[in-house]
């Protein structure tokens, strides 16, 4: 089975890393009749490896046997020469009395890496194996050398951990399907058994149920089962401290190379809840256990049945409550239901929507975790970088997760409110049943959705999923109307994007003097220009248009509060060094533009630069840039001062002398950029500012310490005026507007881990 660095799940919410899955089909015309598989009549494997491993650290090497099995379907499929990829090195040869293996110039039909396009992440070799009529099982032996050293995954505002497609070394082991170290004769989905023996003092993990384990003085072996079918065979090892418990028929466990028995009951506790939550909420967990790994490089990888974290991101006192059932999850969406890497990743944005999303949601917060993802689309995809849902693979950047995940999620949350949370669990559950352990699409999930709604999907699919951009909504006019003894609303509302209108349900909110809680109504919205007639009971001082941020749409500006993402990633950019700073200040201020140095960004000194520009956003780097004044005219409306040794907000006070400060305000010379200042009086602070910043997007002002730097405030500013909202009082200035209904999330909240 081809697989990749992009098969391996990673984590999203904190860490934001790349994700996997893939797709191109047209969606069905109509809702077919629910798929009919039962539980147990999930997808078979058609391969089996049986495979005795032994790990050689010292010499980075791996020795295999391997017995491959083929379905009586792929054998006839195949024939008789059966042709399998190999990673090149490992020097194949054929058990037995049998025919030998000879060279191929090439290998099977395999998808592509998801990341790359290409092939294979590693350098493969092509052999051709020879099976008598009826025969559909033969066995290689090879060994070799296994070590691709870990690479940086990308520019530091990528924020990917290092990477490598597989490796054995004194320090641990991570073999996966981009390795290529398991033979592959097919796309298709394999099992497997994996008898592996390391060294003493060492552990292996692997899919599937642990069924024998043995530690001795020799060293340890231990025996992997994986009837499941799997997309990649893993295998990881290396020293470390086991503690386990029991969650139901789930055995969960927590490895850890530095030992640490209040972290692993931390870990084992909120896994147990999080099983139970996705349980009732999805259906059974797919797998006999769930392990977090302590890898010895920073990653944050999932893998179907456990998930790899680094030493630092597995401490990180957050990602209990975070990532982790991010990664949880996983095991349903991604590594329980597959993605189809020929038809577009949909795992990655419902996971993300079940995961975080429906936490914060859980938490009260999921208006603002839905105004997060639409300004993260606001900010890095801009129309000229916009493509299709069905394009995206895998994360490689902010606009890639952007619209791979943020607007995959706003589709889901759009397909809930359409069609109730009872029908939208309903399809959550089918979905799962009808695809587990197969490769799914859009197509399925579109089908799915349909069946439990009962109404034709695949045009709300297609327009999200094949169709890049966004709507943009636009209030031309609104005002109440008496007639006939009655009262309406009238309201005209435009579409003003380019292209074609889109079908959209947008949420009206009226405020109503005598109402403790707004009112909700839906219109439906399809062509460029449309007006609305609203009836009420009593006249609205106040309307509000999709306030809670329930649709997909290119929000505008100033329905946002002024974010860091606005400054990292506006299509035009320009930072502005300080000419009068120290000059080892201002080489650091010039070390970390030119880090961000990319097509669209300039360097120039404040000298050159009389005035703030129009048309892009805006760095002010240094408290001596001539700019200064300009950053603080425009944080004024946030209660924000910031003078020539220090930033103000309210009570707290953070002096140049010993903080590094970041501020965000609207761009005086133009309201639909930012412009950001950046000030720190020790040039050490300054290379980690530059490695830091981009984890911290949606702040609109944040102070460190240090020359780490680290983080000491943090704050998200408030929207200061929204064109979507509308006085229907007239002469009276816009009033306030009562509070929103509590939402119920799909499921109760789990308590918080201690």
């Amino acid at each position: 089975m081809a697989a990749s660095l992009g098969r391996i799940l990673r984590i999203l919410p904190v860490l934001a890393l790349a994700g996997a899955c893939a797709g191109r089909e047209r969606p069905p015309t109509a809702p077919p009749a629910a798929a009919s598989p039962s539980p147990s009549a999930t997808s078979t494997a058609a391969v089996q490896h049986d495979l005795r491993v032994t790990l050689l650290p010292e010499k980075r090497a791996v020795l295999v046997e391997d017995q491959v099995t083929l379905s009586p379907e792929l054998r006839a499929r195949l024939g008789d020469r059966i042709v399998f990829t190999l990673h090149a090195g490992l020097s194949p040869e054929r058990a037995g009395s049998a025919a030998p293996l000879t060279r191929s110039p090439n290998g099977p039909a395999l998808h592509p890496d998801p990341d790359t396009g290409g092939p294979s992440p590693v350098p493969v070799e092509h052999f051709a194996v020879t099976l008598a009529p009826g025969e559909r099982t033969f066995t290689i032996r090879y060994s070799g050398e296994v070590f691709h050293p870990t690479e940086d995954g990308g520019p530091e505002y990528a924020r990917k951990m290092g990477e490598s497609p597989g490796l054995v070394s004194p320090e641990g082991a991570l073999l996966s399907g981009a390795t290529r170290w398991v033979p592959e004769v097919s796309d298709d989905l394999v099992a497997f058994t994996l008898d592996v023996r390391v060294p003493p003092g060492w552990d292996a993990i692997s899919q599937g149920r642990r069924v024998s384990h043995e530690r001795g003085a020799g060293g340890t072996r231990v025996r992997w089962n994986s009837p499941e079918p799997q997309q990649e065979v893993y295998l990881v090892a290396g020293a470390w401290a086991e503690h386990e418990r029991e969650a139901g028929p789930v055995a969960l466990h927590v490895l850890l190379r530095a030992d640490d028995p209040a972290l692993a009951e931390r870990y084992l506790a909120a896994g147990a809840r999080y099983l139970e939550m996705y349980d009732h909420l999805i259906g059974p967990y797919p797998y006999p256990k769930f392990a977090v790994v302590e890898n010895f490089w920073e990653t944050g990888l999932g893998m179907p049945s456990f998930t790899l974290l680094g030493p630092q991101v597995l401490r990180l006192p957050f990602i209990v409550d975070t990532s982790y059932p991010h990664e949880v999850l996983h095991d349903w969406w991604g590594n329980g239901v597959y993605v189809d890497p020929r038809r577009g990743n949909w795992c990655e944005g419902l996971t993300a929507y079940l995961a975080d999303h429906l936490l914060a949601e859980q938490a009260g917060r999921g208006a603002d975790y839905r105004r997060t993802a639409l300004q993260r689309y606001a900010d890095y995809v801009g129309e000229s970088r916009d493509r299709a849902v069905r394009e995206f693979r895998a994360r490689h950047d902010p606009q890639t997760q952007a619209i791979g995940y943020d607007k995959v999620l706003m589709v889901f949350h759009m397909a809930r409110e359409r069609m109730g949370d009872a029908r939208f669990v309903a399809a959550l559950r089918a979905f799962y049943r009808e695809q587990k352990f197969r490769e799914a699409s859009f197509t399925d999930v579109a089908r799915a959705m349909g069946a439990a709604a009962g109404e034709d999907l695949s045009p709300f699919f297609a327009q999200w999923i094949d169709r890049p951009g966004a709507p943009a909504l636009r209030v031309e006019s609104a005002k109440v109307v008496t007639r006939h003894g009655g009262r309406d609303v009238e309201l005209a509302l435009a579409q003003v994007q380019a292209g074609e209108p889109y079908a959209i349900d947008v949420p009206v909110y009226l405020t109503l003097p005598s109402s403790p809680q707004v009112v909700r109504r839906t219109i439906r919205m399809t062509e460029p220009r449309q007006r609305f007639t609203i009836p009420v009971d009593e006249a609205p001082v106040r309307l509000d248009i999709d306030p809670e941020f329930d649709v997909f749409r290119r929000v505008d500006p100033a329905e946002l509060p002024p974010a860091l993402s606005g400054a990292l990633g506006a299509a035009r950019r320009v930072l502005v060094l300080p000419s009068s700073a120290p000059a080892p200040l201002l080489a650091a201020y010039r070390a970390l533009a030119e880090s961000w140095k990319e097509p669209g960004v300039e360097i120039v000194a404040d000298v050159d630069l009389p005035r703030v520009p129009p048309g892009k956003a805006v760095w002010v780097l240094g408290w001596e840039n001539r700019l200064r004044p300009a950053v603080t005219a425009a944080l004024a409306p946030h209660g924000a001062v910031l003078g020539a040794q220090a930033l103000r907000q309210g009570e707290r006070v953070f002096a140049r002398s010993d903080r590094a400060v970041v501020a965000v305000a609207r761009s005086p010379a133009d309201p639909a950029h930012v412009i950001a200042f950046v000030g720190a009086d020790r040039a050490a602070a300054l290379p980690g500012l530059a490695r830091k910043l981009p984890h911290y997007g949606k702040y609109g002002l944040l102070a460190f310490e240090g020359d780490e730097p680290t983080n000491v405030a943090k704050e998200t500013w408030t929207a200061l005026a929204s064109p979507m909202a509308v006085g229907l009082v007239p002469g009276a200035a816009l009033p306030a507007r009562a509070p929103f209904p509590a939402r119920i999330a799909l499921v109760p909240p789990p308590p918080r881990a201690e």
